[in-house]
């Protein structure tokens, strides 16, 4: 017989915990728990998980906001964090790692929300010139987690499109908080909208289609090189773009052609 889970009542001992271990184990098990007998409850202490972050990384977010991070420093403490654990920090400190507890009706064909594994944000971090006179656009933005990290560490203006609105408002919000003033969050649908010009993009699994949305890319990479970190993609359908030998995960880099064969 399977064992049951934790209590409302022993999770409320953990949502207050300065351990990050328990706070992600107790958001965990709420949102599991989102639409169970008691959602008002659930709400409520999941609400209190995301308070007790903010408060445990209050000095650390106020620096953000100063402008006298050590972002080198920043990095090598994500770094040394442990491995489960370090995405989950990071999205504590910029105050996205609580998604909305409701649900909301994706596209058939869209993937559900599944933020950037930090490995990833870095690899393009490290491989792309950005610095504050490029421009930067996540394509399928989710909380904002790639798009804030990206206009922290390099200073670039870094963009999200993303269709979920509450995701938008949320990444919104968050950008405001921290003071990252060269960010900006567009509610659109990538398969439809008018995509951003940009000198890199960003396309970590958002929907099941990425080499159309690339496809996409032609037009604005017909007036400026781009560089795109994206999954594997058919470049015989994206002839204007050419991969680099340079990956992470199922993460790929490609970059546009001197002159695109759009």
């Amino acid at each position: 017989m399977a064992c049951d889970g934790p209590s409302l009542d022993q999770l409320e001992q953990l949502v207050s915990s300065s351990d990050i271990a328990d706070r992600a184990f107790a958001a965990s098990v709420l949102r599991l728990q989102a639409h169970a007998a008691d959602p008002a409850r659930v709400a409520e202490l999941y609400e209190r998980v995301r308070a007790t972050a903010s408060e445990q990384h209050a000095q650390l977010r106020a620096r953000i906001r100063s402008g006298t991070l050590d972002k080198q420093a920043f990095v090598a403490e994500l770094l040394a964090a442990p491995l489960e654990l370090r995405d989950h920090l990071v999205e504590e400190v910029l105050d996205v790692a609580y998604p909305p507890l409701d649900d909301w009706q994706l596209p058939s064909d869209a993937v559900p929300y599944s933020p950037s594994g930090l490995s990833e944000i870095l690899f393009a971090l490290d491989n792309a010139e950005l610095g504050p006179h490029e421009t930067f656009v996540d394509l399928g933005s989710g909380l904002g987690k790639v798009v804030l990290l990206v206009a922290l560490l390099s200073g670039a203006q870094a963009c999200g499109v993303e269709l979920d609105p509450r995701l938008v408002e949320s990444s919104r919000s968050a950008a405001r908080a921290l003071g990252l003033r060269n960010t900006r969050f567009v509610e659109a649908d990538i398969r439809v909208a008018a995509l951003p010009a940009a000198d890199v993009y960003y396309m970590f699994i958002p929907v099941l289609r990425s080499t159309e949305i690339a496809r996409r890319l032609a037009t604005p990479s017909s007036e400026r090189r781009v560089t795109l970190f994206a999954p594997a993609l058919d470049l015989r359908a994206v002839p204007w773009l050419t991969a680099r030998n340079r990956a992470s995960y199922w993460l790929q880099m490609y970059e546009s052609r001197r002159s695109p064969e759009v």
